[in-house]
């Protein structure tokens, strides 16, 4: 498949020369709309959160402000504007994005994908554009008719009016509509009225995906361009010493040998003369820390837990007002309230380091000359991408250009800059050819910023009435500190600290603290950061509880939940409809999990049968809040991806340290959950017309903790270490 360099932009001179007598819009972050006629001069308006073209034949095309990673944002986002637009949906099509400040999110004034909140940053926005296009067109339509503009309406793709029969189709009009002043005001549509917001409809990328016609980075094909592959430190943090590239230089197709960001990339004809020639090449690299085992980690955060000389404290958030409230928790008076307490629990959870995973494995296309750089990837920071593609190519920002393809997953992995940088470094070797990095597998796997491990301790008091006291430390690294990014002196890094501890919980004297260690692992965010550990903590210290004090575990949060009508309405949606109350037959449990987060709610109810030392997750039910839904085809295929993403983690996922490298290197030994073992999915929307919220992780949370609630109430052991399988039981 062939894949040149104008495919996924809006290259201007091609752009001008096919669709002279369009309309280009875009949606100012304050809600404005501007546009510019189409000249050939080339100038048209910039600076824009998204860009909406109305050619001449009436297509519709929506350049979309994210990337797509496989979370749907850019079906979403086309279809707000759509909607607003009035544009039938058969005749949208949707365009890739770049590295442009064009495309800033109004909420984080960032070109991200992260924290689900593509369609919650641009919700308003898009919408806006598309109203603002809808009224201009009406506006050309009645001039040319000479009507007043309230005497038309829209219907998909269509300005009509009723009074004479007159219609004139989008592309007709969209030259006129170019020349009119900037709209201001213009109203949304009433909710009521929507026709494709909260709809069902199969997504538009899904076809491409299906025939292989979508390109991903891996496709990417530019004439003379060569391929790379790289030699890495085996060693956490281990550093390239020196290589001998004459080692190579006689092997089939090596073009050229060059250092590049952990490591060294040797470029070559093929991507398989490359990996064969890395692999020859004589390297040394420095040992890093070759004693760090994945026992002496776990030692070290048992160790921390008692140790209050590494403590940092977090704040108590509310996060039900907004913005969030912060107020400091009081370590005193939660100790004193445990001390007074008429009974004590004492519970240590654990849970290990844990790779992305993606289908498609880190993979960058880059081409370098001394005028300009271009990149082809997917990127979850395209803004921080094209900025250090331009540090690498010794060259100012506007010559840069990083062009978003499909990518094969995210999860977080996508966030990180490396494989990018590696691509720029490797191109700068061989100016004026494209270059093609590819990681191996086993790369990907060994070479992740993972999800870290955390080991934690949960005092709970408790007296006849419920809980009246809980302390929870956690330990581990901080991904913020990490990565360099400020933290409030003395506080933890809310990545690893925040809901460790549920603020909704009514019940008095919380305490939360972290544990800080540092070790050279790399570690990133991964799909739903915090909660990806906190909710399996606190989740599981809540179910302990309520087992302790002998009520059923459902009521029991839902009554600590009772200020909060909306995680109670997704509470008990999620267990009416697994049927919470049915009696089950000896051997089958039921556990429940909640988890709030990205400007949603998510409930989860897991059933299993334990027989013989061995479990089999029967069914996984999923009730979900995220506001106004935009398409529920698409949000439900989410969150049964985001359930089977978290089954997979929860059941085997695990990376393990020995000898300062990482131990496991593919599938088959970090392996995901297959067909035969997936559960019977139900997904329960729970309707809510408030403003969308995120949907890409909230799904993934709940798994583990309502899965090992439901191993307990079984008549299984209570799994506290995860991945489950590791303790003992086997998957039946």
């Amino acid at each position: 498949m062939n894949h040149d360099t104008g495919a996924t932009r809006l290259d201007r001179r091609t752009f001008l020369q096919g669709a002279a007598a369009g309309l280009l819009l875009g949606v100012a972050l304050d809600g404005r709309i501007a546009h510019a006629a189409l000249d050939t001069t080339g100038d048209t308006a910039r600076g824009f959160g998204a860009w909406l073209q109305i050619r001449p034949d009436g297509v519709v095309r929506v350049y979309s402000p994210q990337t797509e990673i496989g979370q749907g944002a850019q079906d979403a986002l086309a279809r707000i504007v759509a909607e607003e637009l009035d544009a039938d949906w058969s005749r949208v099509e949707i365009a890739q994005p770049w590295g442009d400040a064009a495309f800033l999110s109004p909420l984080s004034k960032r070109q991200r994908v992260a924290n689900s909140e593509s369609v919650l940053a641009y919700y308003g926005a898009m919408r806006q554009a598309g109203a603002n296009a809808r009224a201009m067109l009406v506006q050309a339509a009645a001039t040319r008719w000479n009507v007043p503009a309230d005497a038309c309406a829209t219907e998909p793709g269509f300005v009509v009016h009723a009074a004479s029969g007159r219609r004139a189709a989008y592309g007709e009009l969209a030259a006129d509509a170019a020349q009119l002043p900037m709209p201001s005001g213009v109203p949304l549509k009433d909710p009521s009225t929507f026709r494709l917001i909260g709809q069902r409809s199969t997504r538009k990328d899904a076809a491409a995906k299906v025939d292989g016609s979508a390109v991903f980075a891996i496709d990417v094909q530019l004439p003379g361009m060569l391929s790379a592959a790289l030699r890495l430190s085996p060693v956490a943090g281990g550093k390239l010493r020196s290589y001998d590239a004459a080692s190579i230089a006689s092997l089939p197709g090596v073009v050229a040998v060059t250092p590049v960001d952990g490591g060294v990339a040797v470029i070559a004809d093929h991507f398989w003369n490359a990996r064969r020639a890395a692999e020859r090449l004589v390297v040394e690299f420095d040992d890093g820390d070759a004693a760090l085992t994945s026992t002496r980690m776990r030692d070290a955060m048992r160790a921390a837990l008692d140790d209050e000389s590494l403590a940092l404290q977090f704040p108590d958030v509310d996060t039900q007002s907004k913005p969030p409230k912060m107020r400091p928790l009081d370590v005193n008076a939660t100790r004193a309230a445990l001390a007074a307490a008429p009974r004590t629990l004492e519970r240590v959870y654990e849970v290990p380091y844990l790779a992305h995973q993606t289908m498609e494995p880190m993979t960058a296309v880059a081409l370098v000359t001394a005028e300009e750089c271009r990149v082809w990837a997917a990127q979850q920071q395209l803004d921080k991408a094209r900025e250090a593609a331009a540090q690498i190519a010794g060259l100012p920002l506007d010559k840069v250009r990083i062009d978003a393809v499909f990518g094969g997953g995210g999860f977080g992995r996508r966030w990180e800059l490396d494989y990018v940088k590696q691509a720029v470094q490797a191109a700068k070797a061989v100016p004026g050819r494209p270059v093609k990095l590819v990681w191996t597998r086993e790369q990907d796997t060994q070479h992740d910023y993972y999800r870290p491990g955390f080991m934690t301790r949960t005092r709970i008091g408790l007296d006849d009435q419920g809980i009246v006291a809980m302390h929870s430390r956690i330990a581990g690294q901080s991904v913020w500190r990490f990565q360099g990014k400020p933290l409030i002196p003395k506080t933890a890094d809310p990545t690893i600290a925040a809901l460790l501890i549920y603020d909704v919980y009514d019940f008095p004297n919380k305490y939360i603290d972290h544990a800080e260690l540092k070790w050279p692992i790399p570690i990133g965010l991964w799909r739903s950061v915090t909660l990806s550990q906190n909710a399996f903590f606190c989740e599981s210290a809540i179910d302990e509880a309520a087992v302790a004090l002998r009520q059923d575990p459902y009521r029991f949060r839902r009554a600590l939940l009772a200020k909060h009508p909306r995680l109670v309405a997704v509470l008990d949606a999620a267990a009416h409809a697994a049927g919470w109350d049915r009696k089950l037959p000896k051997g089958r449990g039921r556990g429940i999990a909640i988890a709030h987060g990205f400007d949603s709610v998510c409930a989860q109810v897991a059933e299993v049968e334990v027989r013989n030392g061995k479990v089999r997750v029967l069914e996984m039910t999923c009730a979900f809040d995220c506001g106004r839904v935009v398409n529920p085809s698409g949000l439900e295929a989410q969150l049964e991806g985001g359930m089977l993403f978290g089954l997979s983690a929860a059941l085997r996922g695990g990376m393990s340290f020995a000898n300062g490298a990482a131990v496991e290197a593919n599938f088959n030994e970090q392996p995901i959950v297959t067909m035969h073992e997936t559960p019977r999915l139900r997904t329960v929307l729970v309707p809510n017309g408030g403003s969308p919220g995120g949907a890409g992780e909230a799904a993934v949370p709940c798994v583990a903790p309502a899965v090992v609630n439901a191993i307990a109430a079984a008549g299984g052991p209570r799994v506290r270490m995860l991945p489950i399988l590791q303790g003992g039981l086997k998957l039946g």
